[in-house]
């Protein structure tokens, strides 16, 4: 299971253009449509 996260991780820096994974999930927020800065609804799991 750390092994798919550590891949999840290392796309989302890479689509995102960051080395850091907090830098990565700010920057997609900015990206997704109808989430604002401080919006973490897209994190929550069921």
């Amino acid at each position: 299971m750390r092994r798919e996260i550590e891949d999840i991780e290392r796309a989302l820096c890479v689509s995102t253009g960051t080395t850091d994974v907090h830098a990565a999930l700010i920057a997609a927020r900015h990206h997704l449509p109808g989430t604002g800065t401080l919006d973490d609804s897209v994190l929550v799991t069921g």
